[in-house]
């Protein structure tokens, strides 16, 4: 486990520093794998870059600047995903506690988001939510529950704001 947390180390002092920014993207790949991430084939990740959780990210996916993921349980993003700037999931939290302290036992989350997703930038994923498959998340929003396939919602708590017909976007 020490070994694992060097890497780490290493790996966000090249991430963050070195390599930061809209290049380098397959060393930075290359070094988050090594740091025990899983990041799939093609995507990009801008950096900084901060995570103490499990990380499993798909194939062709980009991810934005400032990219957090908070507490120590788990997020699984699939394939061909966006995921914009200062875009943070929270995967720990805690039971409430007694009078004495509010902040109970502590409880891992896992979050994921299917394939073909858009985050908007700034948003936040609360652990425990499932964010299915094409589905956009607007900017700012606070997700706290699954979101079905398809829907693009926003606002904090996130509300559904419509359903994505992919025919609406293509020229007649």
């Amino acid at each position: 486990m020490a070994f694992l947390g060097i890497k780490r180390k290493i790996t966000s002092f090249c991430v963050n520093r070195l390599f930061v920014g809209a290049k380098h993207f397959e060393k930075k790949r290359k070094l988050l794998n090594w740091a025990g991430y899983s990041i799939g084939k093609g995507t990009k990740v801008v950096g900084p870059f901060e995570c103490t959780a499990t990380l499993r990210i798909g194939e062709n996916c980009w991810v934005g600047k400032n990219f957090i993921v908070n507490g120590n349980g788990t997020v699984t993003i699939g394939d061909n995903c966006d995921i914009a700037p200062e875009v943070i999931f929270q995967t720990g939290g805690h039971e409430i506690g007694t009078h004495e302290r509010r902040a109970g036992k502590g409880i891992r989350f896992e979050s994921k988001v299917g394939n073909g997703c858009w985050i908007g930038a700034r948003s936040t994923i609360l652990g425990g939510v499932t964010i299915q498959d094409g589905c956009v998340i607007a900017a700012c929003s606070c997700v706290v529950k699954d979101v079905e396939s398809d829907t693009l919602v926003g606002g904090i708590p996130a509300k559904v704001i419509r359903r994505i017909d992919d025919n609406e976007n293509t020229e007649k």
